[in-house]
């Protein structure tokens, strides 16, 4: 008996420590840094000048204003790993074009929060809106849209699903990375590497409400180390799980209840450009595609092309 009950507590030792160790020995393996996104960030000499704002957990976090004095406002949610400087040249364009532009950094990324990691899954969801409540209620005309891309358009079709839905409305989707979608190509064309075990892993425990690896990385980005100092190289899970639309992202682009757009490059490496009008004809949605001719996944946000096409559905030319 008392072999048994040494057998028996073995086993039962061995099952709890068996997620432990899946977890720490299958941590993310970086990918070999994308050379089109590597190339493509251009020198920033006149970024204004960082503002903050506070979250509900009293957290400061960052942002940037190029206010335009007009009716019309965007806030601009860049993309998985790059901070919100890298929306800077987009943020350009629509000031020119008339448009107050805000683009805050997403907390895990810039001057947000500790890099790479968040509290709480919906967090980024909460804070998103605390900010929209530090702009305060919209002026008579005003209209605010959310303008997202690649990972951030991900979230945007996310946060237009969601119970924060009305806050915008318009929402304006770049690019938008949908996981199991038939738009994202393997990998995201070679961008992100996910560790599958350690994924499952902590989802199953998460289920059973052990959430205390919810901290650890899941997900690495193709970004060379000299891009380190600046960049979200991986992202814990729960920072994976709310910065996008997940394999949910069917269920939050039926529940959008405001005007949507997506545009995406013809060329893009990430995802497969004419897929998207498929994908929401499949779903019934009255979900406008645009493709924009030649242009690849980082163009969108920083080709005068692109730029051109973005600033005239938000702000349309009237003769």
């Amino acid at each position: 008996m008392y072999k048994l009950l040494l057998g028996l507590l073995g086993l039962l030792t061995a099952a709890a420590l068996a997620p432990v160790v899946i977890i720490v020995f299958s941590a993310p393996i970086a990918p070999p840094a994308m050379a089109s996104v590597a190339t493509s960030r251009p020198i920033i000499t006149d970024l204004p000048a960082p503002r903050h704002f506070q979250a509900r957990d009293g957290a400061s976090l960052q942002y940037y204003a190029y206010p335009a004095g007009t009716d019309k406002v965007a806030v601009l949610i860049h993309g998985s790993a790059f901070p919100a400087t890298s929306m800077h040249a987009l943020a350009q364009a629509l000031h020119a074009a008339g448009i107050t532009a805000y683009v805050p950094d997403i907390r895990g990324h810039g001057g947000s929060g500790r890099r790479g990691d968040i509290d709480y899954i919906g967090q980024i969801d909460d804070d998103l809106a605390d900010f929209v409540a530090q702009l305060g209620p919209a002026r008579s005309g005003e209209i605010r849209t959310l303008v997202g891309f690649s990972a951030g358009a991900g979230f945007t079709v996310r946060f237009a699903g969601g119970p924060y839905g009305l806050l915008f409305d318009r929402y304006v989707c770049l690019a938008p990375i949908l996981p199991g979608a038939p738009t994202l190509r393997p990998s995201a064309g070679g961008w992100t590497s996910i560790s599958l075990p350690r994924v499952m892993t902590i989802a199953s425990l998460d289920r059973l409400g052990i959430h205390w690896f919810d901290g650890y990385p899941v997900l690495s980005y193709a970004v060379s180390p000299e891009m380190s100092s600046s960049v979200t190289a991986s992202y814990s899970y729960r920072l994976s799980l709310n910065f996008g639309a997940g394999r949910q992202y069917e269920s939050y682009l039926r529940h959008i209840r405001r005007s949507a757009v997506v545009l995406v490059g013809e060329a893009d490496e990430q995802v497969i450009a004419d897929q998207f009008a498929p994908l929401m004809r499949r779903l019934g949605l009255n979900i406008p595609v645009t493709v924009v001719p030649r242009m690849k996944h980082a163009d969108m946000i920083r080709a005068p092309e692109a730029l051109q096409v973005v600033a005239s559905v938000i702000a349309p030319r009237t003769e």
